[in-house]
């Protein structure tokens, strides 16, 4: 009963914060749909994100929906800053928010409601095969054909195969490197063209 109390409470402080934060012109361009790529969350351009920017964007992403005609759905599951601070020292870092936005899209898509297709997104992790936190362009193939290979012995057909973005299309700073906030963009992009 405490959990459920503590849960409710929590939810509860998450949205009056960010109905307390003035929603302005904040110019970057906010996805109406997706996860938010971290440089929009960074406002300042300070390479962390606080709990006010967090805040003004999930407030800006609402009034501009609702604006649009399009009252987001699940309002009161608007994450919380807290639920992404996995160190808890006021800031979050790159990881930090692609961790959580992962945990957040794997939860929700999980859950069974009925929006499966993405439900089985591979993760940054999935294509990182040595685990060092980077993904070279060899790895990257690597772990697309392991996925490949698995989903037909599951019996799902890869649809779009041919349409498949090559390795550049992900490396938008070509450093033959590809970051999580690539990756996370890369997804958020393809998410949105399976949206529409």
């Amino acid at each position: 009963m405490n959990s459920l109390k503590h849960h409710f409470n929590r939810t509860l402080a998450c949205a009056f914060a960010s109905l307390l934060v003035p929603a302005s012109s904040i110019g970057a361009e906010i996805p109406a749909q997706g996860p938010v790529p971290f440089a929009v969350y960074d406002m300042n351009s300070n390479g962390m994100i606080s709990e006010d920017e967090f805040n003004a964007i999930h407030a800006e992403r609402m009034e501009k929906s609702t604006a649009e005609g399009r009252p987001m759905r699940g309002a009161g599951g608007t994450p919380c800053f807290s639920g992404f601070d996995a160190n808890e020292d006021g800031q979050l870092t790159r990881e930090e928010l692609t961790a959580g936005q992962q945990a957040r899209m794997e939860k929700r898509h999980g859950a069974g409601n009925g929006r499966g297709m993405h439900r089985n997104r591979p993760t940054y992790e999935d294509y990182d095969l040595d685990g060092d936190g980077k993904v070279t362009e060899q790895e990257f193939y690597a772990a697309r054909s392991k996925r490949i290979s698995e989903r037909a012995q599951q019996g799902y057909r890869m649809r779009n195969l041919a349409n498949a973005p090559a390795f550049p299309d992900l490396d938008t700073n070509g450093d033959g490197i590809l970051d999580t906030e690539e990756f996370a963009d890369h997804q958020t992009r393809h998410h949105h063209r399976n949206a529409r």
